[in-house]
């Protein structure tokens, strides 16, 4: 897939906001999806200075590291790739763990639209924590809904939340939810964008059903050195109905007013209003409590 123009915006804001792009592996040798025009208005909203031979950089044709270097700072830049017909710097297969010589090693981290098409996800995230530095940030941009058969996988908010966490020694920055049309992300400029909320915080499972296609935007930082997974990962929901909390039961039970009048209605009819209400409200952009709209105005909110 490659960086399109609002994984651009993001990594120009982290940039701006004095991430380092230093020392930088792409998952792939990225190509640029990103119009003149959208560089243009990338470059006026963060105030970045316009490369040298901007124009002639961007473009479906070209690869990142046309551009990338000049825009973010990059000294050194990697790709990394199960294959070298693409160019790809380091022939690695990313199903299995990198080398040690590539730990530590890394001040960003970018998938532009790889890790869906690794079988072995766990392995290929564990290998991008590993090889950034402390204080390196993780970036994707990577398949939500309506991807069914771009790759292996389609992801959820609830992954990135439970694998970037303290307890693998990162902090998420960003989530973000990305609605664009039919047929691709990066071939249209019309966007929708929301800041995602924490499922641990929203207290139940943040649910998303969609005609359009969305896409996630990750942003994490590596704040301590703590062996990927050691501590294994779990679906929030289902921690808090161990530890006693309401957990899993709160996603159905909150999804309807009225709860006590609902419980009166026959079986059938619950089950219909709960459809109803998860459809209409609950797993929708219009859930205010799982998803906050970001206008693009300002800094890009943070989880």
């Amino acid at each position: 897939m490659g960086i399109e123009a609002f994984s651009l915006r993001m990594l120009c804001e982290a940039r701006r906001s004095g991430a380092s792009f230093a020392s930088t592996a792409t998952l792939g040798r990225q190509h640029l999806s990103v119009r003149p025009s959208e560089l243009e208005a990338v470059l006026r909203v963060t105030g970045l200075p316009t490369p040298a031979g901007a124009t002639q950089a961007t473009g479906r044709a070209s690869f990142v590291d046309s551009l990338l270097p000049d825009l973010l700072g990059i000294e050194t830049l990697v790709s990394i790739d199960c294959s070298g017909y693409e160019g790809a710097s380091v022939v690695h297969d990313l199903n299995v763990p990198v080398p040690h010589d590539q730990w530590g090693r890394y001040d960003a981290v970018i998938d532009g639209g790889t890790l869906e098409h690794v079988f072995n996800v766990p392995v290929a995230l564990a290998n991008c924590m590993r090889m950034l530095k402390i204080g390196g940030r993780f970036y994707a941009l990577t398949p939500g809904n309506n991807h069914c058969g771009h790759g292996f996988f389609q992801f959820s908010p609830e992954l990135f939340f439970s694998v970037f966490s303290p307890a693998q020694g990162f902090e998420l920055e960003h989530v973000m939810a990305i609605e664009h049309p039919f047929p691709g992300i990066e071939l249209s400029s019309r966007r929708t964008v929301y800041a995602v909320t924490d499922p641990a915080r929203v207290g139940g499972r943040v649910g998303l059903v969609t005609r359009r296609p969305v896409y996630l935007f990750v942003q994490a930082i590596k704040r301590a050195d703590v062996e990927p997974f050691a501590v294994v990962p779990q679906q929030s929901d289902y921690v808090s109905a161990w530890m006693g909390g309401a957990g899993a039961g709160a996603y159905a039970a909150g999804a309807v007013p009225a709860r006590a009048l609902y419980e009166r209605l026959p079986y059938v009819m619950r089950r219909y209003i709960l459809g109803a209400v998860q459809r209409w409200k609950r797993d929708t952009f219009r859930n205010r409590q799982s998803f906050r709209r970001w206008d693009g105005v300002g800094r890009p909110p943070r989880v």
